[in-house]
């Protein structure tokens, strides 16, 4: 139960540096540098500070029953946390999109990618942190 209760406490915190990342790739206004760098380090505050506790809460109400889910069926891996991570990310986006009747700066698949890269991230860093003593340990046996 402590890989659990360290990888549901950690594994959201990766979700500024995973959009901001990401929109930077993209050229999202804002993001992509033009504006100068107090620009970027605003959003990245901007989107911590917002987007953090939204990502604690859907992590809790819903990525923990998806995860109990996957424990009980034993079918917990990085392949199955990634893909739910990335389903889970995608599911507020659907809810959003509707409500700016498509209009915007950036587009549907844009959007689309980036919550998904970000709901990716967040899988694999729930995987990293669930598995963290047996990767360190295999680490620890390749260097010697």
């Amino acid at each position: 139960m402590k890989n659990e209760t360290r990888a549901l406490g950690f594994a959201p915190l990766i979700m500024p540096f995973a959009f901001s990342f990401y929109a930077f790739l993209a050229g999202v206004p804002g993001f992509n540098m033009q504006e100068g760098v107090l620009t970027f380090i605003g959003l990245f505050c901007s989107i911590a500070l917002v987007g953090l506790p939204v990502v604690y809460i859907y992590e809790f109400f819903i990525g923990f029953r998806f995860y109990q889910l996957l424990s009980k069926k034993k079918r917990v891996n990085i392949v199955t946390l990634t893909l739910g991570g990335v389903l889970i990310a995608d599911f507020p986006m659907f809810l959003i999109w509707p409500l700016t009747g498509g209009a915007g700066a950036v587009s549907f698949a844009v959007t689309l990618q980036l919550f998904s890269f970000v709901g990716f991230m967040i899988g694999l860093n729930f995987w990293v942190l669930l598995n963290f003593e047996r990767l360190r340990d295999y680490v620890h046996a390749l260097r010697h």
